[in-house]
């Protein structure tokens, strides 16, 4: 029997469809299906980012590859896991089922007592991987937060142009509550 890495290599791609299956486990069952089905990126930008990034996760720990390539590919799913809402359990936890997809299409390989020191270092780079996603999601989330914060500031500030625009247009200078800015403009000024 060969090294654990050549097994995985021979099953490579039935371990990335397996586990494309499993990270689809996170979506209703409507949309993990279509997300599964339509293959075209254009049509189906979620399910094909999907596979390309954990294609690509996968090919970078059974190669070798490098920290950089590896964070690349976790970000392209991490990205719109984070934008969808997903608590962070959800967002990474697909990275964790690599384990099981693994030994599940290894089936006696899984339980070869000659490959445990093996199988543990994979699971150790797996639960580092884990880590890895954890740290995108949380860059990812404080991202669009401050989007949304950055979003508010400028709808609040555009309201409160409006709101002193009239207050210092004589047409409506004899309109309650229009008449001082003095307040309107403390509450801009605090709002910066």
């Amino acid at each position: 029997m060969g090294t654990l890495g050549t097994l995985l290599q021979e099953r490579r791609d039935a371990i990335a469809q397996r586990w494309v299956e499993c990270a689809l486990e996170a979506y209703s069952e409507e949309a993990s299906k279509l997300f599964d089905a339509q293959k075209d990126p254009f049509a189906n930008p979620v399910g094909a980012t999907l596979r390309k990034g954990t294609t690509g996760i996968l090919e970078t720990l059974l190669d070798g590859g490098s920290q950089e390539a590896l964070h690349q590919h976790l970000a392209e799913i991490i990205k719109v896991r984070a934008v969808q809402q997903f608590p962070a359990s959800q967002a990474v936890g697909f990275v964790i089922r690599l384990k099981d997809v693994a030994r599940s299409e290894m089936g006696e390989a899984a339980g070869d007592a000659e490959l445990a020191p093996e199988w543990a270092e994979l699971d150790r780079q797996i639960d580092e991987i884990a880590l890895a996603a954890f740290d995108v999601f949380v860059e990812c989330r404080e991202q669009v937060f401050e989007l949304r914060m950055s979003e508010v500031k400028r709808q609040v500030s555009w309201v409160i142009g409006k709101l002193n625009d009239q207050a210092t247009d004589p047409e409506h200078s004899d309109r309650p509550g229009l008449r001082s800015t003095t307040g309107v403009n403390e509450r801009r000024k605090s709002l910066r």
